[in-house]
């Protein structure tokens, strides 16, 4: 005699679990990777409806689609080599809670020299010449980090902060009293033998950054110069400028200028690195900017960025642009891919006038 009903199962000893069988239908492992590559995917679509072609084949993945996305946008859209000149790595990614393109550092940097041509343009038309350098200078204020010397005065700011005057000897008086010496504390000069002797010990003295960038004491941009900066031209009169002079050898440096001008009026400043966020600080920059030599201005970022691996939580990159996945929408990550575009340009803007100077080499004379 058969039977088909089932013997109940026997009770669980005493001191054990006793665990179902689990469904076909649930994963084995509980990860965050479909929620992640739903949100690349979603930013590829996104970035199409911009304007960001998808690209044509097959790809393994979301993640090389996006590269392949954004490859061919940029192959397409400017002239092959425009950010050859200007160091940085976009990096699309995305993590348990976020979905970002990032800028980061990379390590060999090209160092312009603005003398040539800001001299060269002065020579034209007074206030031409430093209408191109105010530009250059607006860059990083929009999340294309450049190592100029306003960057780097800041960042010898540990040096400077607690002097009376910037001069060589308010510096000198600062450093003898660090040190416990009575004499920082006199009311009279200082004797030039006990500077000279300070010289040899130490470093970042303030005629040595005025020299570095040949007197023109507003590039150090720390406030503590009585001398006005230059009057520089406004965009509209570099531009009628322009007009009247379009076979110059500086005209295209001037007409990239002017362009990168406008595509500095990001007010948002999309990508501009807001460590607050998550208590990072950045390192790295597209390039130098250096008035003639860049020694000093080397010596410098070297300080900073060794104090910087020092306090830890330092990412090597520059730029970011984020959005939450928690808070995800089509919208967010349109923006974000239009934000994208707009770095881009003005990276290949930058790139263009950048051209126009000269790259500092080992060895120049200066």
């Amino acid at each position: 005699m058969s039977n088909n009903v089932a013997a109940a199962a026997p009770a669980a000893p005493l001191g054990c679990f006793s665990i179902p069988a689990l469904h076909e239908d649930v994963p084995a492992r509980f990860t965050q990777d479909l929620q992640r590559a739903r949100a690349l995917a979603r930013f590829a679509n996104a970035a199409e409806r911009a304007g960001v072609a998808l690209p044509a084949g097959d790809f393994p993945d979301i993640e090389q689609v996006l590269a392949a996305q954004w490859n061919q946008f940029l192959a397409g859209r400017y002239p092959e080599g425009v950010f050859d000149g200007l160091a940085g790595e976009p990096v699309i990614g995305v993590d348990d809670d976020s979905l970002q393109v990032v800028i980061h550092a990379q390590s060999r940097l090209n160092a312009y020299q603005l003398k040539p041509v800001v001299e060269a343009l002065e020579a034209e038309a007074t206030g031409l010449g430093w209408f191109v350098e105010a530009v250059l200078t607006r860059a990083s204020c929009h999340g294309h980090q450049i190592y100029d010397m306003g960057m780097a005065t800041y960042m010898l700011d540990v040096f400077h902060s607690s002097l009376e005057e910037f001069t060589d000897e308010g510096y000198a008086r600062a450093l003898l009293l660090e040190n416990g010496d009575a004499l920082g504390r006199t009311e009279h000069p200082l004797p030039a033998q006990t500077i000279d002797s300070l010289r040899q010990q130490y470093s970042f003295w303030p005629s040595d950054l005025l020299a570095e960038v040949g007197g023109h004491a507003h590039l150090l941009r720390n406030g503590q110069f009585t001398t006005p900066a230059p009057k520089a031209m406004t965009w509209r009169q570099a531009r009628r400028w322009l007009r009247v002079h379009p076979q110059h050898a500086l005209a295209g440096a001037v007409d990239a200028a002017i362009r990168l001008q406008r595509a500095l009026r990001d007010r948002g400043r999309e990508f501009v690195w807001n460590g607050q966020d998550d208590e990072t600080e950045t390192m790295g920059a597209l390039c130098f900017l250096v008035w003639d030599a860049p020694e000093l201005v080397f010596e410098a970022v070297q300080h900073f960025e060794q104090n910087q691996y020092s306090a830890g939580a330092v990412v090597e990159a520059f730029a970011r642009k984020t959005v939450d996945l928690a808070e995800i929408t089509d919208d967010a990550l349109e923006a974000l891919a239009a934000s994208t575009m707009d770095y881009f340009e003005r990276w290949a803007l930058l790139g263009r006038l950048l051209s126009h100077f000269p790259v500092w080499e080992q060895g120049d004379e200066s």
